[in-house]
């Protein structure tokens, strides 16, 4: 006799279903072959998944998942796959999930750029040296050298070779940056993210959801819900190993309200251990490994564990203590340790002497920082105190940041 017992809401789960953060189909299944480890982990909330009951499962790449983290909103596929019964379950049906599954990761758009010339390097690769790219209007030419102190438009991190350029308009982009799809899924999002040249704000800037920092580079964006991604979150993999921990590190949406163990912040979404109690945050995950400091002769390099075992550990900028146990940069050759914050400053997503358009001014206004001299704004009359504002350098005059709003007009500013 047969003692299987479902509830209604069970029995009518579909067999088979598609997640975002997953490329391959999920079956529901109610055994797996048995593991070392005696502890399952649901690859999408981190949390434990008792094996004595059904779950959706990957065969192919040993994915578990609760039934509830399968089927839930944020996670499942739009395309979610029909409930088939096994004798249903034709050639006709499999050929069906592997287009769906194809189609949920057909986002790299061909037009993105056009090639206008191509050379072959030295390894047979064919290289594009000049490209029509959807973010600007002008060709952009391929450069292979190092010493350009300058930051990439879309990323917003230093350049390096191999990087594109508009030598006319002074834009930079990182040949990485260049290949970007124009759309992707998110794991934290319901809906696809469509990249962006820009920001669709009126200020140029949007805050990316994630990491929290204020940026001016390519966001992928959802123009439904205002999700906004920059390029360096939008890179990191929902399951990935980091250099920092012996351990797989999952995202999961468990995450909101735990502390990172890198920085102390309880903010935003996170990455999991599923062995120990380790917990990262997107805004440490997407620090810079390397970074050059002001005026100082050497690049700071990011550390994870003490530089020594005195116990006394200072920041050499704020000469404030430092937790041991946080992250923090560091020069090697000066013994110089200082924290990530102090390096960083605010604006590490920022470039600045980036020229917008806004429709208060006939002329592009360029992003600058504060200086000791404080212009005054040409909309409310007030001195420029903030960190950063916007200048026409042909009419000689400031805008405060938080002065172009959507409601600001010509007329207002009583510009000609």
């Amino acid at each position: 006799m047969c003692l299987f017992v479902a509830h209604l809401d069970c029995a009518s789960l579909p067999l088979i279903v598609k997640v975002i953060r997953h490329e391959h189909p999920l079956n529901l299944t109610f055994s797996i072959p048995a593991t070392q480890s005696s502890i399952v982990v649901c690859k999408l909330c981190v949390g434990t998944v008792n094996t004595n009951y059904a779950i959706y499962y990957c065969s192919s790449c040993y994915f578990v998942a609760h039934l509830h983290c399968a089927t839930s909103k944020e996670e499942r596929d739009e395309t979610i796959l029909q409930n088939f019964e096994d004798k249903e379950f034709s050639e006709s049906s499999k050929t069906i999930l592997e287009y769906e599954d194809i189609g949920t990761d057909e986002f790299i758009d061909s037009s993105t750029f056009i090639v206008k010339m191509i050379k072959v390097g030295v390894d047979g690769i064919e290289i594009a040296t000049k490209i029509k790219h959807f973010c600007h209007e002008h060709d952009l030419e391929l450069i292979d050298k190092h010493g350009i102190y300058e930051k990439c438009d879309g990323c917003v991190r230093s350049i390096f070779p191999p990087f594109y350029t508009c030598a006319q308009c002074g834009l930079f982009l990182h040949k990485s940056c260049v290949e970007l799809r124009r759309k992707i899924r998110h794991p934290l999002h319901q809906h696809p993210l469509m990249l962006l040249p820009r920001s669709p704000y009126i200020e140029s800037f949007f805050m990316c959801k994630t990491c929290r920092r204020r940026c001016n580079g390519f966001v992928y964006h959802c123009g439904r819900c205002d999700f906004d991604l920059d390029v360096q979150c939008s890179l990191i993999p929902y399951m990935f190993k980091h250099d920092s921990h012996e351990h797989q590190l999952i995202l999961s949406k468990l995450s909101l309200g735990k502390k990172c163990s890198c920085c102390n912040s309880s903010a935003g979404y996170k990455f999991l251990c599923a062995n120990c109690e380790f917990v990262v945050d997107f805004n440490c995950l997407t620090l810079p490994h390397s970074i050059r400091y002001r005026e100082h002769e050497h690049p700071f390099t990011l550390c994870y564990t003490p530089e020594d075992d005195s116990g006394e550990y200072y920041c050499d900028i704020c000469e404030k203590e430092r937790d041991p146990k946080r992250w923090f940069y560091y020069c090697e050759d000066c013994l110089y340790p200082a924290h990530p914050k102090c390096i960083l400053r605010n604006f590490m997503n920022v470039k600045f002497e980036k020229a917008c358009k806004f429709d208060i001014h006939q002329h592009p206004l360029t992003l600058v920082r504060k200086t000791e001299h404080e212009p005054l704004c040409k909309k409310c009359g007030k001195a420029c105190t903030n960190p950063m504002s916007y200048e026409c350098v042909k009419c000689n005059f400031n805008f405060h940041k938080n002065c172009l709003r959507p409601s600001t007009t010509l007329k207002e500013l009583e510009i000609p």
